[in-house]
Protein backbone atom coordinates (compact mmCIF):
# COMPACT_ATOMS: atom_id res chain seq x y z
CA UNK A 1 0.00 0.00 0.00
CA UNK A 2 1.57 3.42 -1.14
CA UNK A 3 0.43 5.74 1.82
CA UNK A 4 3.04 8.74 0.89
CA UNK A 5 3.38 11.53 -2.41
CA UNK A 6 6.23 12.49 -3.40
CA UNK A 7 7.29 14.34 0.06
CA UNK A 8 6.89 11.33 1.63
CA UNK A 9 3.76 12.26 3.31
CA UNK A 10 0.55 10.11 4.42
CA UNK A 11 -2.59 10.90 2.90
CA UNK A 12 -4.77 13.17 3.84
CA UNK A 13 -7.70 10.41 4.63
CA UNK A 14 -4.92 7.84 5.99
CA UNK A 15 -3.41 10.49 8.38
CA UNK A 16 -6.72 11.24 9.72
CA UNK A 17 -7.48 7.51 10.52
CA UNK A 18 -3.89 7.39 12.24
CA UNK A 19 -5.37 9.86 14.47
CA UNK A 20 -5.52 9.12 18.32
CA UNK A 21 -8.99 10.62 18.60
CA UNK A 22 -9.96 8.14 15.32
CA UNK A 23 -8.36 5.27 16.61
CA UNK A 24 -8.92 5.58 19.71
CA UNK A 25 -12.84 5.84 19.06
CA UNK A 26 -12.62 3.32 16.28
CA UNK A 27 -11.48 0.51 19.26
CA UNK A 28 -14.03 1.49 21.50
CA UNK A 29 -16.68 0.80 19.08
CA UNK A 30 -14.59 -2.79 18.66
CA UNK A 31 -14.53 -3.54 22.46
CA UNK A 32 -18.31 -2.90 22.55
CA UNK A 33 -18.64 -5.37 20.16
CA UNK A 34 -18.43 -9.50 20.00
CA UNK A 35 -14.18 -9.22 20.80
CA UNK A 36 -13.91 -12.79 19.08
CA UNK A 37 -10.53 -13.16 18.04
CA UNK A 38 -9.85 -12.91 14.14
CA UNK A 39 -7.16 -15.24 12.29
CA UNK A 40 -4.15 -13.91 14.23
CA UNK A 41 -5.68 -15.26 17.72
CA UNK A 42 -5.85 -12.26 19.38
CA UNK A 43 -9.24 -11.25 21.12
CA UNK A 44 -10.48 -7.27 21.99
CA UNK A 45 -9.63 -8.39 25.47
CA UNK A 46 -5.92 -9.50 24.56
CA UNK A 47 -5.71 -6.16 22.59
CA UNK A 48 -7.19 -3.96 25.68
CA UNK A 49 -4.47 -5.14 27.84
CA UNK A 50 -2.38 -2.69 25.95
CA UNK A 51 -4.36 -0.65 23.86
CA UNK A 52 -2.85 2.00 24.57
CA UNK A 53 0.85 0.80 22.62
CA UNK A 54 -1.07 -0.98 20.39
CA UNK A 55 -2.81 1.25 19.08
CA UNK A 56 0.55 4.14 18.42
CA UNK A 57 2.01 0.92 16.97
CA UNK A 58 -1.11 0.68 14.50
CA UNK A 59 -1.17 4.76 13.75
CA UNK A 60 2.69 3.99 12.93
CA UNK A 61 2.01 1.52 10.60
CA UNK A 62 -0.32 3.17 8.80
CA UNK A 63 1.20 6.51 8.41
CA UNK A 64 4.41 4.81 6.79
CA UNK A 65 2.39 2.51 4.49
CA UNK A 66 2.97 -0.67 6.09
CA UNK A 67 -0.19 -1.81 7.35
CA UNK A 68 -1.84 -4.87 5.59
CA UNK A 69 -4.87 -6.60 5.92
CA UNK A 70 -4.85 -9.98 7.08
CA UNK A 71 -7.08 -12.88 6.18
CA UNK A 72 -10.06 -13.59 7.44
CA UNK A 73 -10.94 -16.42 9.93
CA UNK A 74 -14.21 -18.19 8.80
CA UNK A 75 -16.90 -18.76 11.51
CA UNK A 76 -19.74 -20.96 10.91
CA UNK A 77 -22.86 -19.83 11.59
CA UNK A 78 -26.74 -20.74 10.66
CA UNK A 79 -29.09 -17.92 9.67
CA UNK A 80 -32.58 -17.85 8.77
CA UNK A 81 -32.00 -22.12 8.79
CA UNK A 82 -29.06 -22.45 6.61
CA UNK A 83 -25.49 -22.48 7.38
CA UNK A 84 -23.01 -19.91 6.56
CA UNK A 85 -19.67 -18.65 6.64
CA UNK A 86 -19.04 -15.62 8.16
CA UNK A 87 -15.27 -14.16 7.25
CA UNK A 88 -14.08 -12.14 10.39
CA UNK A 89 -10.96 -9.74 10.32
CA UNK A 90 -8.59 -9.41 13.04
CA UNK A 91 -9.25 -7.06 15.72
CA UNK A 92 -6.11 -4.52 14.26
CA UNK A 93 -8.43 -4.75 10.91
CA UNK A 94 -11.66 -4.00 12.38
CA UNK A 95 -9.92 -1.00 14.55
CA UNK A 96 -8.77 0.52 11.22
CA UNK A 97 -12.31 -0.07 8.84
CA UNK A 98 -14.03 1.71 12.01
CA UNK A 99 -11.20 4.50 11.75
CA UNK A 100 -11.92 4.61 8.01
CA UNK A 101 -15.88 4.90 8.39
CA UNK A 102 -15.73 7.36 10.97
CA UNK A 103 -13.71 9.50 8.71
CA UNK A 104 -15.12 9.07 5.21
CA UNK A 105 -18.44 6.65 5.72
CA UNK A 106 -21.28 9.56 5.19
CA UNK A 107 -19.50 10.71 2.20
CA UNK A 108 -19.39 7.09 0.86
CA UNK A 109 -23.29 6.76 1.03
CA UNK A 110 -24.80 10.00 1.46
CA UNK A 111 -28.40 10.02 2.89
CA UNK A 112 -30.75 7.88 0.21
CA UNK A 113 -34.39 8.49 -0.43
CA UNK A 114 -34.70 4.84 -1.14
CA UNK A 115 -32.61 3.22 2.20
CA UNK A 116 -32.63 2.97 5.54
CA UNK A 117 -30.29 0.70 6.44
CA UNK A 118 -26.80 1.11 8.29
CA UNK A 119 -27.04 4.71 7.98
CA UNK A 120 -26.68 6.97 11.37
CA UNK A 121 -30.53 7.94 12.58
CA UNK A 122 -32.02 5.66 10.00
CA UNK A 123 -33.60 2.25 10.28
CA UNK A 124 -36.15 -0.17 9.68
CA UNK A 125 -38.68 1.88 10.63
CA UNK A 126 -38.26 4.65 8.47
CA UNK A 127 -38.76 1.54 5.84
CA UNK A 128 -41.86 0.84 7.30
CA UNK A 129 -43.00 5.15 7.02
CA UNK A 130 -41.93 4.65 3.42
CA UNK A 131 -43.92 1.83 2.43
CA UNK A 132 -47.10 3.31 4.20
CA UNK A 133 -46.71 7.29 2.48
CA UNK A 134 -45.90 5.59 -0.79
CA UNK A 135 -49.72 3.44 0.34
CA UNK A 136 -51.01 6.67 1.30
CA UNK A 137 -50.16 8.09 -2.62
CA UNK A 138 -52.17 5.66 -4.28
CA UNK A 139 -49.17 3.02 -4.87
CA UNK A 140 -51.27 -0.18 -3.77
CA UNK A 141 -49.91 -3.21 -5.24
CA UNK A 142 -45.89 -4.07 -4.50
CA UNK A 143 -43.45 -6.85 -5.49
CA UNK A 144 -41.70 -8.05 -2.32
CA UNK A 145 -38.52 -9.88 -3.10
CA UNK A 146 -34.53 -10.12 -1.94
CA UNK A 147 -31.61 -10.69 -3.16
CA UNK A 148 -30.50 -13.95 -3.05
CA UNK A 149 -27.27 -14.76 -0.80
CA UNK A 150 -25.90 -10.56 -1.87
CA UNK A 151 -23.22 -10.88 0.68
CA UNK A 152 -21.70 -13.95 -0.88
CA UNK A 153 -22.35 -13.35 -4.07
CA UNK A 154 -21.58 -9.48 -5.31
CA UNK A 155 -18.35 -9.41 -7.72
CA UNK A 156 -15.63 -8.04 -6.66
CA UNK A 157 -14.93 -6.08 -10.62
CA UNK A 158 -16.58 -3.14 -11.14
CA UNK A 159 -17.80 -2.01 -7.56
CA UNK A 160 -14.26 -2.26 -6.71
CA UNK A 161 -13.45 -0.03 -9.50
CA UNK A 162 -16.35 2.71 -8.75
CA UNK A 163 -15.55 2.65 -5.08
CA UNK A 164 -12.17 3.80 -6.18
CA UNK A 165 -13.15 6.60 -8.16
CA UNK A 166 -15.22 7.79 -5.46
CA UNK A 167 -12.94 7.76 -2.65
CA UNK A 168 -10.81 9.60 -5.01
CA UNK A 169 -7.40 8.64 -2.37
CA UNK A 170 -5.61 5.98 -4.12
CA UNK A 171 -3.88 4.75 -0.80
CA UNK A 172 -7.66 4.48 1.06
CA UNK A 173 -9.21 2.95 -2.08
CA UNK A 174 -6.51 0.36 -1.77
CA UNK A 175 -6.88 -0.71 2.18
CA UNK A 176 -10.78 -1.28 1.02
CA UNK A 177 -9.87 -3.09 -1.41
CA UNK A 178 -7.97 -5.15 0.45
CA UNK A 179 -10.81 -5.44 3.71
CA UNK A 180 -13.44 -6.74 0.69
CA UNK A 181 -10.76 -9.39 -1.17
CA UNK A 182 -9.29 -10.27 2.20
CA UNK A 183 -8.26 -14.49 1.92
CA UNK A 184 -9.71 -17.20 4.48
CA UNK A 185 -7.11 -18.50 6.87
CA UNK A 186 -8.00 -22.01 6.31
CA UNK A 187 -6.16 -25.21 8.08
CA UNK A 188 -4.72 -26.20 4.49
CA UNK A 189 -3.67 -22.29 3.93
CA UNK A 190 -4.97 -19.60 2.56
CA UNK A 191 -7.15 -19.57 0.11
CA UNK A 192 -8.29 -16.61 -2.34
CA UNK A 193 -11.71 -14.77 -2.07
CA UNK A 194 -13.28 -13.55 -5.63
CA UNK A 195 -16.49 -12.69 -4.73
CA UNK A 196 -18.85 -11.73 -1.87
CA UNK A 197 -18.36 -9.17 0.99
CA UNK A 198 -17.05 -10.62 4.36
CA UNK A 199 -20.59 -10.46 6.84
CA UNK A 200 -18.11 -10.48 9.46
CA UNK A 201 -16.49 -6.75 8.87
CA UNK A 202 -17.39 -3.52 9.79
CA UNK A 203 -16.75 -2.43 6.33
CA UNK A 204 -19.40 -4.88 4.50
CA UNK A 205 -22.59 -3.36 5.37
CA UNK A 206 -21.43 0.11 3.73
CA UNK A 207 -19.70 -1.35 0.80
CA UNK A 208 -23.24 -2.79 0.19
CA UNK A 209 -24.52 -0.31 0.56
CA UNK A 210 -22.60 1.75 -1.85
CA UNK A 211 -22.55 -1.29 -4.17
CA UNK A 212 -26.45 -0.91 -4.62
CA UNK A 213 -26.96 2.66 -5.28
CA UNK A 214 -26.58 2.71 -8.74
CA UNK A 215 -28.97 -0.27 -8.70
CA UNK A 216 -31.45 1.89 -6.40
CA UNK A 217 -31.09 4.70 -9.33
CA UNK A 218 -31.89 2.19 -12.02
CA UNK A 219 -34.83 0.81 -10.49
CA UNK A 220 -36.90 3.54 -8.27
CA UNK A 221 -39.47 5.45 -10.36
CA UNK A 222 -39.10 2.82 -13.17
CA UNK A 223 -42.59 0.88 -12.65
CA UNK A 224 -42.85 2.23 -9.10
CA UNK A 225 -41.52 3.33 -5.50
CA UNK A 226 -38.56 1.16 -4.50
CA UNK A 227 -37.85 1.04 -0.90
CA UNK A 228 -34.95 -1.31 0.53
CA UNK A 229 -33.44 -2.08 3.80
CA UNK A 230 -30.01 -4.21 2.70
CA UNK A 231 -30.94 -6.59 0.79
CA UNK A 232 -34.53 -7.01 0.90
CA UNK A 233 -36.50 -5.02 -1.70
CA UNK A 234 -40.06 -3.96 -1.92
CA UNK A 235 -41.43 -2.33 -4.87
CA UNK A 236 -44.89 -0.36 -4.42
CA UNK A 237 -46.81 0.12 -8.00
CA UNK A 238 -50.00 1.61 -8.98
CA UNK A 239 -51.54 -1.39 -10.48
CA UNK A 240 -50.30 -5.61 -10.90
CA UNK A 241 -49.53 -4.80 -14.69
CA UNK A 242 -46.71 -2.32 -12.72
CA UNK A 243 -45.85 -4.90 -10.11
CA UNK A 244 -45.06 -7.65 -12.94
CA UNK A 245 -42.85 -4.91 -14.71
CA UNK A 246 -40.74 -4.28 -11.77
CA UNK A 247 -40.18 -7.95 -11.43
CA UNK A 248 -38.83 -8.28 -14.20
CA UNK A 249 -36.91 -4.41 -14.28
CA UNK A 250 -35.47 -6.02 -10.80
CA UNK A 251 -34.56 -9.12 -12.12
CA UNK A 252 -32.58 -8.03 -15.06
CA UNK A 253 -30.96 -5.18 -13.14
CA UNK A 254 -29.61 -7.66 -10.77
CA UNK A 255 -28.61 -10.15 -13.43
CA UNK A 256 -26.52 -7.62 -14.85
CA UNK A 257 -24.80 -7.04 -11.92
CA UNK A 258 -24.21 -10.89 -11.44
CA UNK A 259 -26.36 -10.90 -8.94
CA UNK A 260 -30.41 -13.06 -8.44
CA UNK A 261 -33.80 -11.87 -6.66
CA UNK A 262 -34.89 -15.17 -4.49
CA UNK A 263 -37.56 -16.90 -5.81
CA UNK A 264 -38.54 -18.11 -2.21
CA UNK A 265 -39.07 -14.59 -1.45
CA UNK A 266 -40.57 -13.16 -3.84
CA UNK A 267 -44.43 -12.65 -4.86
CA UNK A 268 -46.79 -10.02 -5.66
CA UNK A 269 -49.78 -8.87 -3.63
CA UNK A 270 -51.80 -5.79 -3.09
CA UNK A 271 -52.84 -3.93 0.29
CA UNK A 272 -55.94 -5.92 0.61
CA UNK A 273 -54.64 -8.95 0.57
CA UNK A 274 -51.76 -8.10 2.95
CA UNK A 275 -47.52 -8.67 2.67
CA UNK A 276 -45.15 -8.75 5.25
CA UNK A 277 -42.16 -6.49 5.04
CA UNK A 278 -39.47 -6.35 8.51
CA UNK A 279 -41.86 -8.49 10.38
CA UNK A 280 -44.54 -6.55 10.49
CA UNK A 281 -47.98 -7.61 7.94
CA UNK A 282 -49.63 -4.92 5.90
CA UNK A 283 -53.31 -5.39 5.54
CA UNK A 284 -55.59 -2.37 4.45
CA UNK A 285 -54.75 0.79 5.92
CA UNK A 286 -53.00 -1.11 8.83
CA UNK A 287 -49.98 -2.40 9.49
CA UNK A 288 -49.42 -4.94 12.95
CA UNK A 289 -45.97 -6.70 14.18
CA UNK A 290 -45.91 -10.30 13.41
CA UNK A 291 -43.13 -12.42 14.69
CA UNK A 292 -39.28 -11.15 15.42
CA UNK A 293 -39.81 -7.75 14.82
CA UNK A 294 -36.56 -6.39 13.56
CA UNK A 295 -36.21 -8.21 10.50
CA UNK A 296 -38.47 -10.98 10.38
CA UNK A 297 -39.21 -11.73 7.04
Amino acid sequence: MRTHDAAGRASRLVEQMASDRVLWAAWARVAAGSGMAGADGVTASVFGREVGPRLTALATLLRQGRYRAQPLRPVRMVRGGKPRTRGLPTVCDRIVQRAFLSTYGTRLNPTSPVSSSYRPGRSWLNALEQVQRHRDEGLRWVLRTDIADFFADIDHGQPLERLAARINDPDAAELVRDWACAPWLMPEGVLERRRGLPEGAPISPALAEFFLADFAREIDGRSGRLVRYADDLTVLCRGPDEAMAALRDVDRALTSRGLRINPDKTYIADFEFGFTLLGWRFTGNSAQPVGDVQGGR
